[in-house]
């Protein structure tokens, strides 16, 4: 099953990967309106629409970078991309308001105008195509201006103009439509690949090759930005005497009940569980503190006891997990295995201590010679 918020991560980044040549684009686009009306408009006129034009502009390509920067962090729900909704057709708008000056015009320079706006919504179209609904936003902010002001306006373009202006708002956003089902279809097709080698049969889960390459990137992006990363690895307790005692089957079955309930403990889009092998389990907590990913495996934990599967090999009388877990900030020194090395110990602790439990790395407990970590 592909997992809508990695696809809708991947719509988001598709539609901000060149933010910063967008806003120069934005930039050349209103230098040319503003030559044409420089000599036009009185000057107060003329600088209050460039000031808006420019502002609406650099305000939609801060949104990009602020979505870029915390992508990670969405949960991409409905509302999710309203902000993005928002900007585009303030942007649209800053300059489709330009249409608003048709009165103090002279007939070319509206033409030109009218052509400018036309040429800006086709541009942006490839780019915003990404999210439909994003570039509906921006070509109702340019457009709604042009056709009001041609409703109420005696002269040329008059009303006649109306019915083309349509005609090419809906071409534009069908060409846009048609766009982001390719793009779609893309995305689907390798995401489809993608989780077929990146998922383990049984459980439904991440499995282990998936958790590698994940472990890699989310460590990449802790030390660019300098957030905590936690990891948390654990083991059904005693599993081998309930295969042994239950049979394989039994199992199996046992290990698809926990993976449903490891699952359903982690809330955010961005957190990753994962089957790490045999009876093993991990779960990767991004931008996650110590207390925070330590309640996420208490609840983990109080979860797996929950399903009262029966375990008569267990000194505790049913099916329990034992968990281990590490926290740190990224740092050059480290590496992105450390976290399952020193969470692996801390593993062993829980176990020693008599299973069914949540324990924290303490570099003094588990290992004095790496107490600088």
């Amino acid at each position: 099953m592909i997992d809508p918020h990695r696809l809708s991560t991947q719509l988001i980044r598709h539609l901000y990967r060149h933010s910063t040549r967008d806003l120069a684009v934005h930039c050349v686009h209103t230098g040319l309106i503003a030559a044409y009306l420089w000599f036009e408009l009185p000057l107060s006129i003329w600088g209050a629409w460039l000031a808006i034009a420019l502002l609406a502009g650099f305000w939609h390509w801060y949104r990009s970078t602020q979505a870029l920067r915390h992508i990670p962090d969405d949960t991409i729900k409905g509302d999710t991309i309203v902000p993005d909704i928002v900007a585009a057709g303030i942007a649209g708008l800053s300059l489709g308001v330009s249409a608003l000056l048709f009165p103090l015009l002279s007939l070319d320079t509206r033409l030109f105008v009218f052509m400018m706006l036309s040429a800006v919504a086709a541009a942006a179209m490839p780019r915003l195509s990404t999210l439909p609904s994003v570039y509906a936003a921006f070509l109702f902010g340019i457009l709604l201006p042009l056709i009001g002001i041609l409703i109420v306006m005696d002269n040329e373009p008059g009303l006649s103009s109306i019915p083309a202006i349509l005609i090419l708002g809906g071409s534009l956003f069908y060409s846009a439509y048609r766009l982001h089902s390719d793009l779609m279809d893309g995305l689907l097709s390798r995401f489809g690949l993608e989780n077929e080698a990146g998922q383990d049969k049984l459980t439904g889960l991440a499995n282990r090759r998936r958790f590698d390459f994940v472990l890699q990137q989310e460590w990449a992006h802790a030390l660019r930005y300098r957030t905590p990363i936690s990891l948390i690895i654990m083991d059904i307790d005693f599993f081998k005497k309930y295969n042994d005692h239950y049979g394989h089957q039994e199992g199996d079955d046992c290990l698809e009940q926990v993976a449903g309930a490891l699952a359903e403990s982690v809330k955010r889009a961005i957190d990753l569980v994962a089957r790490y092998g045999g009876e093993e389990f991990v779960v990767l907590l991004s931008k996650t503190a110590r207390d925070d990913a330590y309640a996420i495996g208490e609840r983990m934990r109080q979860a797996v006891e929950d399903l009262e599967i029966a375990h008569e090999q267990s000194t505790l009388g049913h099916v329990t997990i034992s968990l281990g877990g590490f926290t740190t900030f990224a740092r050059e020194d480290m590496k992105a295995e450390d976290l399952v090395k020193l969470a692996d110990k801390a593993l062993y602790r829980s176990k020693e201590s008599g299973r069914n439990r949540v324990t924290w790395y303490d570099p003094k407990l588990d290992d004095p010679e790496t107490a600088e970590l």
